[in-house]
């Protein structure tokens, strides 16, 4: 039995017996915990749930002996797939098979023969002014799957397919749904000062909001769904486990490519379940779960925060490590936030500076316990570094963990003092405590092949692409977190910030956190895929940060307070078959 449900919890009527197709591995929610009356001192709650997630049954999970189609048969499935791709004559119906396989999940077997396709293609439309034979959708998703994978794409030649061609609102039918979805997804592929780019987001989007009640329903499904987050804004790995299903819907689908699909999801699921065991027991051998049970537990949703980061089979102990990595700082977070006093607080904050391997005597009991446990994961990820690398970074893994402590710190006292920082002050220090720059930096040697005295120099810049995608994971923490935060009383988030300095309503104050957020995805968008200085894996990961920050954060906090849906979505990628789905 792996659903638990308590006698406490208000959804305690539900189902107690395992679903005959799969198991689900989360819980219902106890009764909130309340601080230790023992403590001399005050201290605050969040009244955190505990984890939805039954660890036994993820510490049993195999991950192995479990793909629902051979090797030699997947192997066999993915020449035909490789002999699909190369076998396409026309440029337009190679990119959207590029398009379709990369939103399936499938398109890393194909890397190689995918770059070469595109760079052809690149060198194709760079030597015309514009394609008089393409239409809209087909236009702009050239422009889009060129851009995205980091190829020369000049937005210029969208002009002439949505001027020249006289494309307006009292002249839409239903066949223009396809060129307006298109076009809506490649704007948000937008760099600063590509202001047409900004006109076709706005077009598009009411275009198709007015276009929706006569659309049928397959094509309406993915109109809203697309209206509900841009494609750019996705994790790969949720888009692939939907589109899986909608593709499944597509009267023109090729059931070759859904095949494919479906096996190769199930085998990356099974090699995530094998990384979720060892995650766990990890977890519950270093016990600080017990000894902090003040502070948010979850294992499982820090995992699907690395998988969004980094999600290919390859890269596994990345992943695990983010993983780790997320789940200390959650903890670091709520002993900043809402359980340490101020005192505590400036000791510990000066022991993470010293960096010593034994904390000072004056810590209490639960700060030397994950002090400690920071201090060991952290030094295994740098001697593991110095190993395959030959590189020490155990210096600047000390500053970073130092520098998100400071940034708590910080927040702290403007909780404790009362104070409310500019709008400029609180996002300078939120970048830093959003933990993006934390993750990213420990992801860095991991995922770069050649890591260098000058390449080590570069991240430690603050680069703006890190810069970019910390605030677009702050501003998302902020629009999910605000009216919590505003209930218990802590320092003021963006948006409350920019309420009290412009005189705005809570509605007109998130609309411009929203805007300033476009504004950071299209620096992330032109230092990742125009002028980046990083390898493709590490921008990859950059981006990927932000997109898993805009779908975990979407519609509520997926950290703190994880809703059905978003337990859900955990389920659909790390514990149920794509298989056992009715398509």
């Amino acid at each position: 039995m792996l659903l638990k449900a308590t006698a406490t919890s208000a959804h305690a009527g539900w189902p107690v017996a395992p679903t005959p197709r799969h198991h689900t591995l989360w819980r219902c929610s106890s009764a909130a915990e309340t601080p230790d009356p023992r403590q001399p001192q005050r201290r605050r709650s969040a009244n955190y749930q505990p984890s939805s997630w039954d660890y036994d049954a993820l510490l049993s999970l195999k991950g192995v002996g479990r793909d629902l189609v051979c090797p030699f048969s997947h192997d066999k499935l993915k020449r035909s797939v490789k002999d699909m791709l190369l076998n396409k004559a026309e440029s337009s119906c190679k990119v959207k098979l590029i398009d379709t396989m990369q939103r399936l999940g499938i398109s890393y077997h194909f890397d190689e023969e995918i770059r070469s396709i595109l760079s052809s293609i690149s060198m194709e439309t760079a030597n015309v002014r514009y394609v008089d034979d393409d239409d809209v959708a087909s236009m702009a998703l050239k422009f889009r799957v060129l851009r995205e994978n980091g190829f020369s794409a000049d937005p210029g030649l969208l002009k002439h397919n949505i001027y020249g061609k006289n494309c307006s609102k009292g002249t839409l039918q239903r066949d223009d749904v396809n060129g307006f979805l298109s076009l809506y997804e490649a704007s948000y592929l937008a760099f600063r000062g590509e202001e047409m780019l900004d006109a076709a987001r706005t077009f598009s989007t009411n275009v198709l909001r007015d276009l929706m009640p006569s659309m049928p329903p397959h094509t309406r499904n993915g109109v809203a769904h697309a209206l509900d987050l841009p494609l750019q804004w996705r994790a790969p790995r949720l888009e692939t486990r939907w589109f899986i299903d909608h593709y499944a819907g597509d009267i023109g689908l090729d059931p070759l490519l859904l095949q494919f699909a479906k096996a190769d999801f199930n085998n990356v699921q099974g090699v995530h379940q094998q990384e979720l065991a060892r995650l766990t027991k990890w977890w519950r051998d270093i016990g600080l779960c017990d000894k902090l049970m003040f502070a948010r537990d979850r294992l499982m949703e820090c995992f699907h925060y690395a998988n969004g980061i980094i999600w290919e089979p390859k890269h596994g102990a990345c992943r695990e490590m983010l993983a780790r990595i997320a789940n200390l700082i959650v903890h670091l977070d709520d002993v900043y936030d809402v359980y340490g006093t101020l005192d505590e607080l400036i000791l510990f904050t000066d022991a993470i500076g010293r960096w010593d391997e034994n904390p000072c005597e004056r810590l209490p009991e639960y700060m030397k316990a994950l002090y400690s446990v920071v201090y060991n994961t952290s030094n295994e990820v740098a001697d593991n570094v110095l190993k395959v690398q030959g590189c020490s970074i155990h210096s600047l893994l000390r500053k970073a963990w130092h520098g998100i402590s400071v940034s708590f710190l910080v927040e702290a006292k403007w909780h404790h003092g009362n104070y409310r920082p500019t709008l400029q002050e609180y996002l300078d220090n939120g970048r830093v405590s959003s933990s993006a720059p934390l993750l990213l930096l420990h992801a860095f040697p991991m995922v770069t092949s050649e890591v260098s005295a000058k390449t080590l120099s570069l991240i430690q810049s603050y680069p703006r692409l890190v810069q970019s995608a910390s605030l677009v994971f702050r501003l998302c923490n902020d629009s999910a977190t605000h009216s919590a935060e505003l209930q218990r009383g802590d320092a003021p988030s963006s948006i409350a910030i920019h309420m009290s300095e412009s005189g705005s309503v809570e509605q007109d104050s998130r609309k411009a956190m929203e805007e300033l957020s476009i504004e950071a995805w299209k620096i992330v968008n032109q230092e990742a895929f125009d002028s980046c200085k990083f390898s493709r894996p590490f921008a990859n990961a950059c981006v990927n940060l932000a997109r898993i920050s805009q779908c975990i954060y979407h519609k509520g906090d997926g950290i703190g307070e994880p809703d059905d849906v978003k337990r859900k979505q955990i389920n659909e990628l790390f514990l149920e078959p794509a298989a056992e789905r009715n398509y």
